[in-house]
């Protein structure tokens, strides 16, 4: 490949998304027309059959993971942090994940389902689900209104395809979601934290409107910027914003307490704000990989490397590259973004990360994170590509439906943006 091919989307340069791995025009298209069309499945660890908690498998419509979770925290009577999942899942779809819940042996499985929470099964575990406890995810999802007659996108979508198994896999970028596709300003406020602009932090979640929200939020949140009048803005604040609720309720009672406000979230919404910074950094950082090395098969001095299991995820042993080499068929590179060590550059992910840190004002260990709780954040391990397992795929009627399992924590979103390439994710039902 001489080049690779710059994105022209100002969301992905936002999130640091900057480059494609392939060149490729796209097939255009649409996602998530209807929630069956993007459908996602953990697969999950093997597991017991007996313990003292409660495994749900829950299949879940148009709600995201924590919804989900404060639903089952309320409808269980228990709190919050008594639940447990192992990732986060699509809002825009029909998705069935596992949750860990502390209740006793004898409660009522039917008080749980709704019309968008339903209990699919019940069983035994022995220790709560924490993120990254699951084996890959499984997706089948339909694109449709294509631009391109189904002929050329059938072609299109093969050279696609090649190109990327040619690169190494798919760029493993975090995927719009893992910044918010209505409000992308999960990296925003996990800087503001890092830096320990707590004031700031709270304004941005709670005061700064984005246009693809729901109005009733927009209008929420222009007030408060307006008035900074906590009192008031409680009752203009829908129920639905669970968490900014929590915090402005705080807020009424200490107006200054800006740290305190962010304490009521639970921590690991907190970690989620700060890890989509460091995911942003790696974004970037991955960016500019690609433009100077226009492959993900290529191992330079100080690259992580690792061999795969059978789902695509990295296992242990790893060993750090003392030159340059070519991956073979079952490794894949890793890169760190450190939170809370102190490392010392080495090599060339390693140089370039703290660069981008420096670029930002920033250099690791952040201490501010320690207020927060939040000390033993020590960073992101992530590997640079992945291969879609068990890829098939019918393009007809206009639509293009494919089927492919992926390791855990990376995105389907990341795959169908080689393919479809969108000007406008968010049109693109990004």
């Amino acid at each position: 490949m001489d080049m690779v091919l710059e994105s022209r989307s100002e969301l992905d340069k936002f999130l640091g998304m900057e480059v494609y791995g392939t060149t490729t025009s796209g097939i255009g298209g649409t996602i998530r027309k209807n929630l069956e069309d993007f459908v996602v499945e953990e697969i999950p660890l093997q597991g017991g059959t007996s313990g003292p908690l409660v495994l749900l498998a829950i299949e879940k419509r148009g709600i995201d993971t924590l919804t989900a979770a404060v639903m089952l925290s309320k409808k269980l009577n228990i709190p919050l942090k008594h639940i447990g999942f192992a990732g986060l899942k699509d809002t825009r779809a029909v998705s069935r994940q596992r949750f860990t819940v502390k209740v006793p042996e004898n409660f009522d499985v039917s008080s749980i389902s709704s019309e968008k929470l339903k209990v699919i099964g019940v069983y035994r575990a022995k220790k709560h689900l924490r993120p990254g406890m699951l084996l890959g995810n499984s997706f089948t999802i339909t694109i449709r209104d294509l631009d391109i007659p189904t002929r050329e996108a059938d072609a299109l979508l093969r050279e696609t395809l090649s190109q990327l198994d040619d690169m190494g896999g798919t760029p493993n970028f975090y995927g719009y979601q893992r910044f918010g596709v209505n409000r992308p300003n999960t990296h925003l406020v996990g800087k503001l934290l890092i830096q320990g602009d707590y004031e700031k932090a709270v304004i941005e979640m709670l005061a700064t409107p984005y246009p693809n929200e729901p109005e009733d939020h927009r209008e929420a949140r222009a007030f408060l910027a307006e008035t900074m009048d906590f009192k008031r803005a409680l009752k203009k604040f829908p129920r639905s914003l669970i968490f900014e609720r929590l915090m402005i309720r705080w807020l009424v009672k200490r107006p200054d307490d800006y740290l305190g406000s962010l304490k009521r979230l639970p921590k690991y919404l907190l970690t989620l704000h700060v890890d989509a910074y460091l995911s942003y950094i790696f974004n970037k950082a991955l960016s500019e990989r690609l433009r100077k090395l226009g492959s993900l098969k290529m191992v330079v001095e100080g690259d992580i490397i690792a061999k795969c299991d059978v789902y695509g995820n990295p296992v242990r042993p790893t060993f750090i590259a003392k030159g340059s080499l070519e991956l073979e068929e079952d490794q894949v590179i890793l890169t760190f973004v450190p939170a809370c060590v102190r490392i010392r550059p080495e090599g060339y992910m390693n140089e370039l990360i703290l660069t981008l840190f420096k670029k930002e004002g920033l250099e690791p260990p952040f201490k501010s994170l320690e207020n927060l709780g939040l000390q033993g954040r020590m960073g992101l391990l992530r590997q640079l590509a992945f291969k879609p397992r068990g890829l098939s795929y019918s393009v007809k009627d206009n639509a293009l439906e494919m089927r492919f399992a992926l390791p855990k924590s990376s995105y389907a979103t990341a795959l169908l943006r080689e393919i479809m390439k969108p000007e406008d994710p968010i049109v693109a039902g990004f």
